[in-house]
């Protein structure tokens, strides 16, 4: 099993833990949103080593992209909820971003830290 999708699997059940114990703070939606997250960083790792492995200018645009992708379906998916369900919107929303925040930390981790190892540093 890759180290990457290993280390993904092990901050998923970290953040499912976590939001149990959190529950009543989160949006109902929590553990599809943790699944969302899960599989996003999954095609994006492995697109990213397929862009890596053709060209590095390749990547780097393939990376700078995916983020502002990335960044305009959450902030899309966040409004299209807080306008269906306004009830529940502000707990989607710091749900939604929190976990945002944690796998882009991880992500961007992960990243620099196999950067780091093909410099030979």
């Amino acid at each position: 099993m890759n180290k990457f999708i290993k280390h993904l699997c092990i901050l998923t059940l970290v953040v499912i833990a976590a939001s149990i114990i959190m529950r009543n703070m989160l949006t109902i939606w929590w553990p599809a949103i943790a699944g969302f997250f899960f599989i996003v960083s999954i095609v994006v790792y492995f697109l990213s080593e397929k862009a890596k492995k053709k060209d590095m200018r390749k990547f780097a645009n393939f990376y700078m992209g995916s983020t502002v992708v990335k960044m305009m379906l959450y902030l899309a998916i966040i409004f299209m909820y807080a306008i269906t369900f306004k009830e529940d919107a502000k707990r989607f929303a710091i749900t939604f971003l929190a976990y945002y925040l944690i796998y882009s930390v991880f992500e961007t981790y992960k990243l620099a830290k196999k950067e780091k190892k093909s410099d030979g540093r």
